[in-house]
């Protein structure tokens, strides 16, 4: 049987290469992009990859929740089932809030996968055993959800800071709906890919951190050892959790590449896990009581 998976953000990086080596094992990858050419491009790539495989690009911009609602209606409309969402899509972006009012990176890095997991949930679990992957950060442990509305509208905004907030939803989020979703048959894990050279995040850092993430990224870019990480690398831990057998019954853990791993002691915070789902839930529009219920059928 032919795995479908979706995958977020694509189109380029370890998104793109995760595609091509999802499709390279046989699976029907199902990916997002905001552009089109980029799409166009990774899906010839995809199906040379695997040509008796199947695959299809969907656009949509994570930064407008409608979008991401139309994304889940198509994925349900073209495919009766769903083995596996990589919720891989991320920015840092220097903008500072969405048209809904939201700090721009907490809406794109944590509210869109929240979203569309939920409204991709019950395809999920009709589809069990299915897998949910969410792409975070070691970042995360640097973040801080203690006053979390100061988080949503970005109050004293920093770029970094922004992008390790969102990355520690990401932890938060993936341990409650691992709870959510315990005796379903479907999983949720999250992954910290290693340090990846040549990306955005240098750009909207500030003072310190622009420093230290601008000399990290040369000696990433030099020797990918230690905490830094190739595309190729990085990619083969995302495609290692959603296709394993070793980790077919593991939810609700953190994973440094393919290493499981202690996450920030924020994680093991219950009623924060409780707070921002709900929270999240507020600022989506969806019922609280989701992934039980099913949204697209309200």
């Amino acid at each position: 049987m032919t795995h479908v998976v979706l995958l977020t953000g694509g189109t380029s990086g370890i998104g793109r290469e995760a595609a091509l080596r999802l499709a390279d094992r046989g699976c029907t990858v199902l990916f997002t992009g905001r552009d089109r050419e980029a799409g166009a491009e990774v899906r010839s790539a995809v199906r040379d990859a695997h040509p008796d495989g199947d695959g299809e690009f969907y656009r949509a911009d994570f930064a407008d929740f409608e979008e991401v609602r139309r994304l889940a209606r198509e994925v349900r409309a073209d495919y009766d089932r769903l083995d596996a969402l990589v919720n891989n899509a991320g920015t840092s972006q220097s903008e500072r809030r969405t048209a809904e009012g939201v700090e721009f990176t907490f809406a794109v890095n944590h509210l869109a996968p929240f979203l569309l997991t939920n409204l991709l949930s019950s395809r999920l679990r009709e589809s069990a055993p299915a897998r949910v992957v969410t792409t975070s950060s070691a970042l995360h442990e640097d973040g801080s959800l203690a006053d979390l509305e100061a988080v949503v509208r970005g109050d004293e905004f920093d770029g970094l800071d922004a992008y390790a907030d969102s990355k520690l939803a990401n932890v938060l989020f993936t341990r409650e709906l691992a709870a959510r979703l315990d005796g379903t048959g479907v999983t949720a894990n999250c992954v910290h890919p290693g340090w990846i050279p040549n990306t955005d995040l240098v750009r909207n850092a500030t003072g310190f951190s622009k420093l230290f993430t601008s000399a990290a990224a040369l000696v990433a870019s030099v020797a990918p050892v230690g905490p830094f990480e190739s595309v190729e690398g990085a990619a083969e831990a995302l495609v290692y959790l959603v296709t394993s057998d070793e980790v077919a019954d593991v939810s609700g853990a953190y994973f440094d590449r393919k290493e499981r791993s202690a996450a920030a002691s924020a994680a093991d915070d219950a009623d924060l896990r409780r707070r921002l789902w709900e929270r999240s839930a507020e600022l989506v529009g969806l019922p609280e009581s989701v992934p039980e219920g099913d949204p697209l059928d309200d």
